[in-house]
């Protein structure tokens, strides 16, 4: 009688035991997706661009569930991109030495600490965390952004050049494709840096790993073109430029200041016209071209011939007081006490494209450049005024 009189005390007992654990597991169910909520709110703070606030959301984050890992990694990649790399790597260097984060996990979290000694410019240490990720995060487009600043960093160009091809056969789709465009980019810029230093044979090895066709041609034909001028061998010069002309003469308008030059150095009048007489017959000829070729009438003294051309052109949106600037400048200039000169010298004109700045950084350079080597841009340089 007395285990049946207790049987019923023991059955509350266990339901009362159940109901407790019930009661913690729902606590501390509750209690995480209190950092979890944090972890999003501050995620989508840093989507909405107000990242002071994701700051503070993912330290709530933190505070509420301090064993969790991604409140502090996406803390840290914040403090890095808001230019404070040194506290974004000692939270990173933290979190590679817990015990408790997962595989896939611990790759993310190397992948930002090499970024942040990227951008702290710790170039060997940046090496050393590079050199353990590569066998395991060789498909990431990450890993292939840091390794090419890093051999950048140290300056070598060409560890730098094979680390953009290499992740152009690694990574698929359209990470692929970008990073092959940046390669190519990239040669194309250090060939023409190479040429601006006399180095004409160390110019065209770069440009033999560029392709001849293609969206960037226009570049290559430019390069080739100034090596050839380099060279003082304007005849291959001229022929290399008609061709560029003729082929694609919107492409080149952004180089016809530096082509001008080539084609007035070389002398070679008689070849010369013809070449940018048939050049601006083509639809997408850029007025730069048809002001160029005006310009040099005037220097044969065919003054006939270059208003005829622009007469050519009349009622095309393009022909521009300011395209034709340099043009109307030099009638101005020997017609100096006309009505129309003296306005002319009254105007505020815009002056020939002849700088180039990054867009990323503002950095200015005095010639064309297709990369930046400050902020690791590419496609970044647009011409300004003098």
């Amino acid at each position: 009688m007395a285990v049946n009189e207790l049987a019923p005390w023991l059955f509350l007992l266990l339901v009362a035991v159940v109901a407790g654990l019930a009661l913690v597991i729902v606590y501390r169910r509750r209690s995480r997706p209190e950092a979890g909520d944090g972890y999003t709110r501050g995620l989508e703070l840093w989507l909405a661009g107000d990242r002071q606030a994701a700051r503070t959301a993912f330290r709530a984050a933190i505070q509420r569930d301090p064993e969790a890992v991604d409140p502090y990694l996406q803390l840290g990649n914040l403090l890095r991109l808001s230019g404070d790399a040194r506290r974004a790597a000692v939270l990173h260097r933290s979190l590679t030495v817990r015990p408790d984060v997962p595989g896939p996990k611990r790759l993310s979290i190397s992948l930002a600490l090499a970024e942040d000694l990227v951008a702290l410019q710790q170039w060997p240490e940046a090496r050393q965390v590079l050199d353990l990720l590569e066998s395991h995060a060789g498909s990431e487009p990450r890993f292939w952004r840091a390794r090419f600043a890093q051999h950048l960093g140290a300056g070598d160009g060409e560890a730098a050049a094979r680390a953009l091809h290499r992740a152009g056969q690694s990574c698929g789709g359209d990470e692929g494709r970008e990073f092959q465009r940046q390669h190519t980019i990239f040669q194309l810029d250090r060939a023409l840096q190479a040429c601006r230093r006399g180095q004409v044979q160390e110019a065209r090895r770069l440009l033999k790993q560029t392709p001849r066709e293609g969206p960037l041609r226009a570049r290559r034909i430019y390069v080739e073109a100034l090596a050839a001028a380099r060279e003082r061998d304007y005849e291959r010069a001229v022929d290399i430029v008609a061709t560029g002309l003729l082929a694609a003469p919107g492409e080149l308008a952004p180089y016809l200041p530096a082509l001008q030059e080539i084609l007035l150095e070389s002398g070679q009048f008689d070849r010369t016209v013809p070449i940018l007489e048939s050049a601006c017959q083509a639809e997408d000829s850029p007025p730069a071209l048809w002001i160029a070729l005006a310009l040099l009438y005037e220097k044969l003294d065919e003054r006939e011939k270059a208003l005829r051309l622009l007469e050519s052109k009349a009622g095309d949106v393009r022909l521009t007081p300011n395209a034709a600037a340099p043009f109307l400048k030099l009638l101005a200039a020997e017609d100096g006490g006309t009505r129309f000169a003296r306005v002319w010298r009254m105007l505020h004109l815009p002056a020939v494209d002849r700088r180039w700045r990054c867009r990323e950084c503002g950095t200015l350079q005095e010639k064309v450049r297709w990369f930046c080597p400050v902020c690791r841009s590419f496609d970044s340089h647009a011409p300004v005024p003098l």
